[in-house]
C-alpha cells in the first residue's frame, strides 16, 4: 500500500519550490520526509533517480530555516568535490527561492556569506575535517548533517574518517546534530545504519529498474568503433563508455576520434585529468547533440552530464555494486537500465551474465566491513596540529570511544608514539606531543585532511593558457596525449610539462595498478553458475589438464594452495585466478583441511592480505597487529577459512564449456 501523501504544511517554505512542478512526492520523498522533519537519524535508500537530493535536501531546509538560519544549520557531505559541485548546480535554484544562503566548502570553493559560512552547505570528507580543524565555531547551529552517497565512502579510509569525525562533531556543535544518510545501492543496510546513525529510522524503497543488457563481442580499436557505430545507427545518441583504466579511456578516446559516426565529439574523463579539463568534457558532452564519453569509475556516481542514452561497459566491474552504479547512468527516463557489456572471451561473457543476474535480484554480493586503522592515525596528527599539543587522554577523548576500544586500552597512545616514529609528533615534557615543522607545513597547505594517496606523476600544462590538463605518470620525451588531446612538450621544469596542441601524439600511459580483488560472495556465486554446489570444490576435466573451481576469491590463492601443498600428488598449478586453479593432472587428494598449514600461511602472506585490504600510507608504524586484524576481517578470512573447514571435493558431471574454463 502507497504511503499516505504529505500535508503541505509540513513544508511551508519549500513544498512548492521543490516539488510544486510534479504531480506528487516520490515514494522515497512520502516515507523519508516525515522521521526526518521529526528529528530522527535516517537511512534513505531507493534507486537511482528516485528523488533522494530532494528527499533530504527540503526538510533539511526547513530545519535550518526553522533554526533561524545561522550559519552551517544544514551541511551535506558529498564523495567528491565534482559531486558537491553538481549538488550546487541542482540545489542552488530552489535554495535562492526560499532566501536560505547556500555555497560549497571544499578544496576548489570556500564559499562565505558577510564573512561567514552559508546556512546550507556542501562540502567532501576533508572540507569538513578541514572546517572541524580550523573553524569549529563555525559549526556551533549545525542541526543536519547529510551523508550522501555513502556507498561510495563506506568500507574505505574517507568513510571511516566521516564515522571518527562524527563523534567530533557532537562535541563540538551545541546539540548532537541530526544525521541522514542517502544511497542508492546497499548492502545490508541495517550493519550500514548502525555504523553512521543513532536509532534510525530505515526507508528502503524497493522497486529497481529493469535490466536490459546487450552483449558485443571484441575489445579491439576497430571492434570498439564497429560497436559505437551500431549503436549511432539504432538511434542512441549520447553514449557513456566505461572502462577499466585510464590507459583504455585515453587510448580509445585518442584513437577512435573521428573514426566513428560520432566524429570530434569523442571525449576522456578519469581521476588524473586536472579539474578543469574534466568539467570541460562534463559541460561538452552535455551540450553535444550526439556524443561518446570514455571514463573510468569518475563517472560512476551522479555528476551531471546530461541525459545519457545507453551505457557501454568495455571491461567487467569488480561487484554489483559498479555494476549497478555505472549502468544507472544511462536512460534515467524511461522504465529500464539499458547497457551493452564487452567480451573477448566466454569466460568474461560468463561473468557479465552472473553480475547481471545478481543484479537483478538484487543481490550485491558485499564484502565485510572492518574499521581502517589509517583513519585513526590520520585523525591523530590533524588534532595535534588544530591543538597545538596532544596527549593520550585527550585524544581519547576526540576519537571515537566505541572505536578506539577495539583497538585495546593504550590505543592512543600507541597513535602518540606510531607518529612520533613517523617524525610528524614531537615529544615534549608533560607526556604532549607536538607537530614537527615538517606535519605543520603540510597541515598548513591543508593537505593533512586527505585519507587518500597524493597523485603521482607531472602535470601537463597548456603553455598558452596555463590550464593543468592532468598528470602523467610516463611519455616520450617530446609528445604525449592527455584528456584525448595529442600535446608536444616544449618544456619540463619543477613537475610541470609545458605543451601545445600537436597531431600525432600517442596516448598518455598510467602506471598500472593492482585491480581491485574479487571477494569470497561473488567468486563463489560465479563458479556455482557453471554447477559447483555451494558446499564444495569443483573438478572439471580440461584438454590436457584440469580445472579446480574453487570460487573463493582474489584473498584466498595462497590460502588455499598452501593447503593443497600439503595433499599427496600435489603439482604446482598452471593457471590461477580467483575463480580457478588450472591443474596439469587431476586435483591432490583426499582432500582435507590442515588448521597448522592455514595459520601459517596468515603469516606466511600477511603482506598480502595488507596490499589487498588497501590500508593508507599514514598505516606506517601503527601496530601491525592492527593493520592485520583489520585486513582479516575486511578480507573475510575467518569466513573463508570456516568454508574450506566443511568443504569437499566434487567432479561436476557434465563439465561446464571448456572455453569458459580456458580463460576463467
Amino acid at each position: 500500500m502507497a504511503p499516505p501523501p504529505i500535508d503541505r504544511r509540513l513544508l511551508p517554505h519549500t513544498f512548492g519550490p521543490w516539488f510544486g512542478r510534479f504531480e506528487g512526492l516520490r515514494e522515497v520523498q512520502r516515507l523519508g520526509i516525515p522521521p526526518i522533519l521529526a528529528g530522527r537519524d535516517t537511512l534513505l535508500a531507493s534507486a537511482t533517480a528516485s528523488g533522494k537530493t530532494e528527499a533530504y535536501a527540503a526538510p533539511g531546509a526547513e530545519i535550518a530555516i526553522a533554526a533561524g538560519r545561522p550559519p552551517a544549520a544544514l551541511v551535506i557531505v558529498s564523495p567528491t568535490r565534482a559531486l558537491a559541485n553538481d549538488l550546487k548546480r541542482r540545489l542552488e535554484g530552489p535554495m535562492q527561492r526560499i532566501e536560505l544562503s547556500f555555497g560549497r566548502y571544499t578544496g576548489e570553493h570556500k564559499e562565505r556569506v558577510d564573512g561567514g559560512l552559508p546556512s546550507a552547505l556542501v562540502t567532501t570528507p576533508e572540507g569538513l575535517d578541514s572546517l572541524l580543524a580550523r573553524r569549529p565555531a563555525a559549526l556551533a547551529d549545525l542541526r543536519l548533517l547529510v551523508l550522501d552517497e555513502i556507498h561510495v565512502l563506506d568500507r574505505t579510509a574517507r568513510g571511516d574518517q566521516l564515522r571518527l569525525l562524527l563523534h567530533r562533531l557532537d562535541r563540538t556543535a551545541r546539540s548532537a546534530p541530526q544525521r541522514v544518510l542517502a544511497s542508492a545501492t546497499i548492502d545490508r543496510p541495517e550493519e550500514l545504519a548502525a555504523r553512521y546513525l543513532r536509532d534510525p529510522e530505515l526507508v528502503l524503497v524497493p522497486g529497481a529498474r529493469r535490466i536490459l543488457a546487450k552483449r558485443f563481442d571484441g575489445a579491439g580499436l576497430a571492434e570498439m568503433a564497429a560497436h559505437l557505430d551500431t549503436l549511432a545507427e539504432a538511434g542512441l545518441r549520447k553514449l557513456l563508455v566505461f572502462c577499466r583504466s585510464r590507459n583504455g579511456v585515453e587510448l580509445y578516446a585518442h584513437k577512435l576520434r573521428s573514426r566513428t559516426r560520432f566524429g570530434e565529439a569523442i571525449f576522456a574523463h578519469h581521476g588524473s585529468m586536472a579539474k578543469q579539463a574534466r568539467e570541460r568534457t562534463e559541460q561538452h558532452f552535455q551540450r553535444a547533440h550526439a556524443a561518446v564519453c570514455f571514463a573510468t569509475l569518475t563517472l560512476e556516481m551522479g555528476i551531471d552530464i546530461g541525459s545519457v542514452d545507453y551505457v557501454l561497459l568495455a571491461n567487467l566491474p569488480s561487484s554489483v555494486d559498479s555494476l549497478l552504479q555505472r549502468i544507472g547512468r544511462g536512460g534515467r527516463r524511461g522504465d529500464a537500465n539499458r547497457a551493452g557489456y564487452v567480451v573477448e572471451n566466454e569466460a568474461e561473457a560468463h561473468r557479465f551474465g552472473v553480475l547481471f543476474r545478481l543484479a537483478k535480484e538484487g543481490r550485491l554480493c558485499g564484502e565485510p566491513y572492518a574499521f581502517r586503522p589509517a583513519a585513526l592515525a590520520q585523525q591523530t596528527l590533524v588534532l595535534a596540529c588544530s591543538k597545538g599539543s596532544l596527549t593520550a587522554d585527550e585524544l581519547a577523548r576526540e576519537l571515537d570511544p566505541k572505536i578506539l576500544a577495539a583497538f585495546g586500552p593504550k590505543a592512543a597512545a600507541e597513535l602518540l608514539l606510531g607518529a612520533g616514529a613517523r617524525g610528524d609528533l614531537e615529544p615534549r615534557p608533560g607526556k604532549s606531543w607536538v607537530p614537527s615543522e615538517r606535519l605543520l607545513g603540510l597541515h598548513d597547505r591543508g593537505l593533512t585532511h586527505s585519507c587518500l594517496e597524493d597523485e603521482p606523476g607531472q602535470e601537463v600544462v597548456d603553455r598558452l593558457t596555463g590550464d593543468v590538463l592532468g598528470r602523467i605518470e610516463f611519455g616520450d620525451d617530446d609528445h604525449v596525449g592527455i584528456a584525448g588531446a595529442a600535446r608536444q612538450i616544449v618544456h619540463g621544469q619543477g613537475g610541470r610539462l609545458l605543451s601545445d596542441a600537436s597531431p600525432g601524439a600517442e596516448p598518455a600511459r598510467f602506471q598500472t595498478r593492482r585491480g581491485p580483488s574479487i571477494g569470497f560472495a561473488l567468486a563463489r556465486a560465479t563458479v556455482e553458475a557453471l554447477g559447483v554446489p555451494p558446499d564444495a570444490l569443483g573438478l572439471a576435466p580440461g584438454v590436457g589438464r584440469w580445472h579446480l573451481l574453487h570460487g573463493l576469491g582474489s584473498a584466498a590463492l595462497p590460502l588455499l594452495l598452501d593447503q593443497l601443498r600439503g595433499l599427496p600428488g600435489y603439482r604446482e598449478p598452471i593457471g590461477q585466478s580467483a575463480f580457478s586453479l588450472t591443474l596439469p593432472g587431476p586435483a591432490p587428494g583426499p582432500w582435507r583441511f590442515s588448521p597448522l598449514r592455514f595459520d601459517r600461511a596468515l603469516e606466511d602472506h600477511s603482506k598480502l592480505w595488507l596490499e589487498l585490504f588497501g590500508e593508507s600510507p599514514r598505516s606506517e608504524n601503527l601496530p601491525r597487529a592492527w593493520l592485520l586484524r583489520a585486513a582479516r576481517e575486511g578480507l573475510g578470512l575467518d569466513a573463508l577459512r570456516a568454508f574450506l573447514e566443511s568443504c569437499r571435493l566434487v567432479h561436476i558431471t557434465p563439465p561446464p564449456a571448456r572455453e569458459i574454463l580456458a580463460d576463467l
